[in-house]
């Protein structure tokens, strides 16, 4: 019987003698001799392995000369063929199912059910391995130990050589300036070329988009689980937890490195190209200067909207309980508490002093505000001076009552000072 006349045989059949043809098929699998097929080709292999253990590299002079016999210049054509018939044939059958919207519903309706089955048995694997924890930890600690760590410590330096000598032959090939610049500007260029921008950007912005109200969701779900957003909480402390010992464990170490491993990490410290670094400073200061002036009024622009959405009330109660806090968090630590003394901040005191007195001189002091003092315009400082006291003068006296007391206040300290340096005098 033909395959044709096979199939039309098939389709003439009703549900339930397809369903008994189905069962009839695999009822004649014998499971019991395939685990004997199994089970014999097991011992055969172990036989075999224990008898001649270079069976296998046995086979290389064979290998090799299939090596060196094949023209390898014909394979390489050969697949370039195989490979451009294939990209016909299935260039042809997508273009094809595309067309015919009923193959694509049917293709496409095919691939929840796969889905589902995919998962299906993920989860039947991960119920099966739900092992106590000891077995499950000692069969991957066994599989960590078979692991020849040795060969793959060969296989990461062989790639870094590889990697080094790539980049030795990207400068070799490039001469005054590295081969790569050139050989990526062209592949970048012909992207772009055949790149449509504005669609890649208002991608760009509807996955943005998309991702704002996907997180929406999820924060919102999560808001409404209490014991949830307890669970995050507690996950992400104890995340930051391990990250701070980690960080504080590796500086534990780090502080106790011999001088000469120190020495070698500033030797290699002075490499560090510092100049470039100022120049990017110079060049954002630059374009930072130019887009104000290109652009009159936008930083005023952003910065006004942006300080209209704050509600500086609770920015006030906010910043002055963080205040309080942080005072007596410094308070409460003795170091800080000491620095604090008074005998401790004079000692400090004397010590700024001297240190002054030790790089300053009286004519040293003399020609810095001397020469301070003549590039300040004289006229600018005297209307300054006059708005500011005239200011504060017309302040003042705008209350009669804020200005009696402070003026009252004024003159006991200036009666205090003057009779307590006549005191001083007298007793001299």
């Amino acid at each position: 019987m033909s395959a044709k006349e096979a199939g039309k045989e098939v389709t003439e059949l009703s549900g339930e003698e397809r369903v008994a043809r189905l069962k009839e098929a695999f009822a004649s699998y014998d499971g019991q001799a395939l685990a004997q097929s199994a089970n014999q080709f097991s011992v055969m292999m172990m036989a075999a392995h224990g008898e001649n253990p270079d069976l296998a590299s046995e086979t290389f002079p064979a290998v090799e000369a299939a090596m060196s016999g094949i023209d390898f210049g014909k394979l390489r054509e050969a697949i370039v063929a195989l490979l451009d018939y294939g990209g016909a044939v299935t260039s042809k059958a997508l273009e094809e199912a595309l067309a015919n919207p009923v193959i694509i519903a049917n293709l496409v309706g095919a691939l929840p059910p796969l889905a589902n089955s995919l998962i299906d048995l993920l989860s039947v694997l991960l119920e099966n391995m739900d092992l106590p924890a000891e077995i499950l930890a000692s069969a991957l600690f066994n599989v960590l130990s078979a692991l020849d760590a040795g060969k793959l410590g060969h296989v990461l330096s062989e790639i870094s050589k590889q990697v080094k000598s790539l980049h030795a032959g990207n400068l070799i090939l490039g001469g005054d300036e590295p081969r790569l610049r050139a050989v990526f500007t062209e592949f970048t260029k012909r992207v772009l070329d055949n790149l449509d921008a504005d669609v890649a950007a208002r991608a760009l912005v509807a996955l943005g988009e998309d991702g704002e109200i996907i997180s929406g969701v999820l924060v919102d779900l999560l808001s409404r689980d209490p014991e949830l957003i307890d669970t995050m909480a507690w996950a992400s402390v104890e995340l930051a937890n391990t990250v701070t010992r980690i960080l504080a464990s590796a500086l534990s170490r780090a502080a106790e490195w011999p001088d000469e491993v120190l020495a070698i990490l500033g030797k290699e410290g002075r490499v560090l190209d510092t100049a470039e670094l100022g120049r990017a400073v110079d060049f954002f200061v630059t374009y930072a200067l130019r887009l104000r002036k290109a652009n009159p009024g936008l930083h005023k622009e952003l910065y006004t909207r942006a300080l209209q959405a704050v509600n500086t009330e609770r920015v006030e109660i906010h910043l002055r309980a963080v205040a309080g806090d942080l005072k007596d968090a410094a308070v409460a630590h003795p170091g800080i508490s000491n620095a604090l003394e008074p005998e401790e901040m004079g000692r400090r005191v004397n010590e700024m002093l001297a240190g002054f007195n030790k790089s300053a001189s009286p004519a040293g002091v003399k020609e810095y505000l001397s020469r301070l003092f003549s590039a300040i315009d004289s006229r600018e400082l005297e209307a300054a001076v006059r708005n500011i006291a005239g200011g504060v003068v017309d302040g003042l006296f705008a209350n009669a009552k804020v200005a009696k007391s402070i003026l009252k206040a004024v003159a006991s300290g200036a009666w205090k000072l003057t009779k307590n340096m006549v005191g001083l005098l007298i007793n001299r």
